[in-house]
């Protein structure tokens, strides 16, 4: 029952992978390999982005818990 009502784990997520390559992308791109910079630092862009969604959706799911109530005759949740 305690893993059942527990409130779901916080995301352990850093933006560090994404603002790497981003930083490698513009390395690259200064460096002459236009196409391959750009590459890079859009993935790194698309990586903080993936994260940035699962810190909210995993926020949301925080806010749902916080706002449900268990039953104590039946123990459901409403």
């Amino acid at each position: 029952m305690k893993a059942k009502y527990a409130p779901p784990a916080r995301p352990k997520v850093s933006y560090w992978a994404a603002l790497i390559a981003i930083a490698v992308g513009v390395l690259v791109l200064t460096e002459g390999a236009i196409l391959l910079g750009l590459l890079i630092a859009a993935g790194g862009a698309g990586w903080g982005a993936v994260v940035y969604k699962a810190v909210q959706w995993a926020e949301a799911q925080r806010a749902t818990w916080e706002q449900s109530h268990v039953c104590l005759a039946c123990t459901g949740t409403f």
